[in-house]
């Protein structure tokens, strides 16, 4: 029962892993088209979508902090590990897990501030456009944060029973 639980998560785990892949790619590919079409309208026709700029800031903001998911994911975020590199091994697994665990705590309390952050946009009730609140399209923030911070968890704790947690690709 234990070996069907732990497939069905790494399952679970293997899924999401590819859907925020994909939303990445669509996400990057609509940003990358809809930028080229806003060029167009402005230098050919004299025209463009009012709110197409805004548009382009929020996918950047939401390819950012998906890149950054990703990046911690695959352990290529930006980190410092000169003590792994020079300590013993036992020792430089026991530094990077420290050193992931205060990235989960960082993350955490970044979760919550932007979770704060959202709330007071939500009862600011702005429209972004299309009738688009701005706290929808800034729940990346919190959302972000806290799959990043799962992760770094996930991490401290298999450096330090000395497994990948599969955290790599």
């Amino acid at each position: 029962m234990a070996v069907s639980v732990s497939r069905y998560v790494k399952g679970t785990v293997q899924l999401f892993e590819n859907l925020e892949k994909w939303l990445f790619v669509i996400l990057l590919g609509s940003l990358a088209a809809f930028a080229v079409l806003q060029i167009i309208l402005r230098n050919f026709f004299s025209t463009g979508l009012v709110w197409g700029d805004d548009l382009l800031r929020h996918g950047v903001l939401w390819i950012s902090i998906l890149g950054a998911s990703r990046a911690t994911l695959e352990k290529r975020h930006i980190r410092i590990d000169l003590l792994p590199r020079v300590l013993p091994a036992r020792i430089g697994l026991i530094s990077e897990a420290i050193g992931s665990f205060i990235s989960f705590l960082v993350c955490t309390v970044l979760f919550w501030a932007s979770w704060n952050f959202v709330r007071g946009e939500r009862l600011a009730a702005n429209i972004a456009f299309a009738s688009i609140p701005y706290w929808c399209l800034e729940l990346i923030f919190p959302m972000g944060f806290a799959l990043m911070a799962l992760r770094f968890l996930f991490r401290a704790t298999s450096e330090l029973s000395g497994g990948s947690g599969g955290m790599e690709p």
